[in-house]
């Protein structure tokens, strides 16, 4: 038996090494969180009045990302409330932007948010974009640095937000 087996495996091998396995999705919706984003308080905001404050994270792609023929889309981005915050109603202004320090393309924005001045209270700040971003060539670098920066009449104590991106796009997988 171990004679039969043994002559069967440089078979299989020599069958299996002409196969690679690939697949191909289409993603109509995957959303990226980044729980717990910290922002620097701004001591004496009252007396400041409106101040603007930048927090950002490194997303990093591992090695079998790099072999996938994407086109990635931001088509929504939502900023929630975190802690002990009841509301985000002191945000005047947000901007999302994204980029990737080994491309040479620089950062792309992907919101722009003004709050109106009838916009209802809410926990969260969600905005669906008219027209999706193509993030598909800041997507394949090795660490993507998604920003926030926030405007208007600012806590003082350090505070947290998440941040979620919501994703739709093609993946193909070649290996």
């Amino acid at each position: 038996m171990k004679l039969r087996l043994f002559s069967i495996v440089p078979v299989l091998a020599a069958l299996t090494g002409g196969c690679s396995p690939s697949f191909e999705a289409d993603l109509t919706d995957v959303e990226i969180t980044q729980h717990g984003l910290k922002m620097a308080g701004v001591p004496g905001a009252a007396l400041l009045g409106d101040t603007s404050v930048t927090s950002s994270f490194t997303f990093s792609s591992s090695t079998w990302t790099k072999r996938m023929n994407s086109q990635v889309f931001v088509h929504q981005v939502t900023i929630t409330a975190g802690g002990s915050l009841a509301s985000l109603d002191f945000i005047k202004s947000a901007r999302v932007t994204a980029a990737a320090s080994a491309l040479s393309e620089g950062t792309t924005a992907i919101v722009d948010y003004e709050r109106s001045a009838d916009a209802p209270s809410t926990s969260a700040i969600a905005v669906s974009l008219p027209a999706p971003i193509d993030v598909t060539s800041l997507w394949s670098a090795n660490q993507l640095v998604i920003e926030l920066q926030v405007a208007g009449q600012l806590p003082e104590q350090d505070w947290s937000v998440d941040l979620a991106l919501n994703l739709s796009g093609n993946i193909t997988y070649k290996f």
